[in-house]
């Protein structure tokens, strides 16, 4: 799965498909029905669906438009690792790469050492893993740069660079500043010796974070790291999570689980840098902000990062905080989204949603800023968190804590238009796989106009529009009764046992740029099916 890294629950999700995949044929000794071709004993894969094209390999890690190009997406294959583009005009879209699709290298970051060997040479081979056998996974893919995307990757923990016209790594100038203030260049034991920079394909972001509250978050103390500051109680930040590019500054979230049979991480962390582009918008030079290079989240697990202007002006970044979700897809403990004064650098609010599960990824938000919309991880329900208080001057001002957003806050309205209280439930299908087979996934996009939200359904296979009406007087804070659900489209296999090789397992819906009709023809609709094989899909789903 595209984000088989994140949690312990995409992990195995992820290993359980390959699983299948591979013994499936042996435990069968028949072929499964279809109409494909095949041969004794082979899984039989349905015929692509007429609205998508593949990209290889199941679970894609993910795609994204290219901003200003208008109809050229980038996808990135899970395995092996690459960086595709596509055609976005027509449907299904076109592969468009200039050539081969180049493999990643054993030195994927550019320091003249292979993955392993750069890990051994910092010391930071762990007991598990003497041979310091690692491998780049792909996670989110961010085209924050025009020609050049940002796709994260756990194992080898990183921000790698893609120039997304020929789909090769590109070099760019990473630092590593001397002592400044809260940076200390030892923190960083995988970027440049202290003061230097070097042309790199790829952003450690294997860091020292010295959390103020140090508990992880099934509630146990944190021992000092072996690899930090021996006086200070502190970890190694893990699973690179997603990034995002806001005035000048790239914010890089990690996940940082540190144990899978127990579900625990250690407290979340958003990374910051301070980026320099040239007159043509691409970046050349990047390092740690030196006031504040580590930000700490007010809940655990932040799996997605969304830059944000509000409409008066104000840059900020939210953060989706999914909460510690176990492999079978409980929910341990409460999401909640943060939000990041890029100006300030510092975490200003909360928004708590309970024990929502919110999706992976960035939130969706209407053109006109009013609203942030959120999927889930174990149920089929929408999240949706009113923005007004982010142009509220009130809420920037000094103070020891984020402010929370749920009412509790004297002078602050409640945010939470929908949560795990109260949220927006998807109709489901009378032939969809129950919750004890499938914990699903919904995931969400907004159109241009801001009065759609679609959501996709993993275990369903089908997608859902939700309307949002904004022709009455709008009133703070939004009233949940602007949201309906309109319509659910079931075009593709729910996720039985017995459905195995049709596509399945919708993911990531985008909408392309501009105004259905007026701005373009073609497809309006993007989104990944993810088994059994990756495919990048598109629809006209508006007049």
């Amino acid at each position: 799965m595209r984000r088989a890294m994140r949690t312990p629950r995409d992990a195995g999700r992820g290993k359980l498909a390959l699983i299948l995949a591979l013994v499936a044929p042996l435990a069968l000794g028949s072929v499964c029905e279809g109409t494909g071709s095949s041969r004794p004993g082979s899984i039989t894969q349905e015929p692509i669906d007429p609205r998508c094209t593949p990209i290889g390999g199941p679970f894609p890690a993910g795609f994204d438009w290219l901003p200003g190009a208008g109809e050229t997406v980038v996808a990135m294959r899970f395995s092996p690792a690459g960086l595709l583009r596509y055609d976005a005009s027509v449907a299904p879209p076109l592969p468009d790469n200039a050539g081969p699709v180049p493999a990643l290298p054993a030195d994927s970051d550019g320091d003249g050492l292979d993955d392993a060997a750069a890990y051994r040479a910092a010391g930071l081979c762990p007991s598990t893993n003497p041979a310091c056998l690692t491998t780049p996974v792909p996670g989110s893919v961010h085209a924050a740069f025009g020609d050049v995307a940002l796709v994260t990757t756990s194992g080898y923990e990183q921000v790698l660079f893609y120039d997304a016209r020929d789909g090769r790594l590109a070099g760019l100038e990473v630092g590593n500043p001397s002592d400044a203030g809260a940076h200390h260049a030892a923190d960083r034991p995988l970027l440049p010796a202290a003061g230097s920079f070097a042309s790199r394909t790829g952003l450690s972001t294997t860091a020292c974070a010295y959390p103020p509250t140090p508990v992880d978050s099934a509630g146990a103390g944190i021992a000092p790291s072996p690899h930090c500051d021996p006086t200070r109680i502190g970890f190694l930040t893990r699973f690179t999570a997603a990034t995002a590019v806001s005035a000048g500054r790239l914010f890089v979230a990690t996940s940082n689980l540190f144990s899978s049979s127990q579900a625990a991480f250690h407290p979340g962390t958003v990374l910051v840098h301070d980026v320099t582009v040239d007159a043509a918008g691409r970046p050349t030079r990047v390092a740690p902000n030196t006031s504040a290079p580590v930000l700490f989240t007010s809940a655990f697990n932040p799996t997605g990062l969304t830059a944000h202007r509000t409409p008066g002006g104000r840059d900020v970044v939210l953060v989706t905080l999914t909460g510690a979700i176990d492999g079978a897809g409980d929910l341990l403990g409460d999401s909640a989204l943060d939000v990041i004064d890029v100006a300030g650098l510092r975490v200003v609010a909360t928004v708590p949603l309970g024990r929502a599960g919110a999706s992976f990824g960035r939130v969706a938000i209407d053109p006109g800023g009013y609203v942030a919309v959120l999927g889930a991880e174990s149920a089929p329900h929408v999240y949706a968190v009113d923005l007004a208080s982010l142009d509220d001057p009130a809420l920037y001002a000094p103070r020891p804590s984020p402010v929370v957003l749920d009412g509790s806050t004297p002078g602050f309205a409640d945010a939470r238009i929908f949560h795990a209280g109260a949220p927006l439930a998807l109709p489901r299908r009378a032939d969809g796989p129950p919750e004890v087979l499938c914990r699903t996934r919904v995931n969400v996009g907004a159109n241009a106009a801001g009065d759609r939200v679609y959501a996709t359904d993993w275990c369903d296979g089908s997608l859902s529009t939700v309307r949002i009406d904004w022709t009455q007087p709008l009133e703070r804070p939004v009233s949940p009764a602007r949201f309906r659900v309109a319509e659910r489209l079931d075009w593709f296999a729910p996720k039985w046992p017995a459905n195995f090789g049709q596509p399945s397992a919708p993911s990531g819906p985008l909408t392309r740029p501009g105004r259905p009709g007026v701005d373009f023809d073609g497809p309006d609709l993007f989104f990944l099916i993810n088994e059994p094989e990756g495919q990048l899909c598109a629809a006209r789903v508006e007049p």
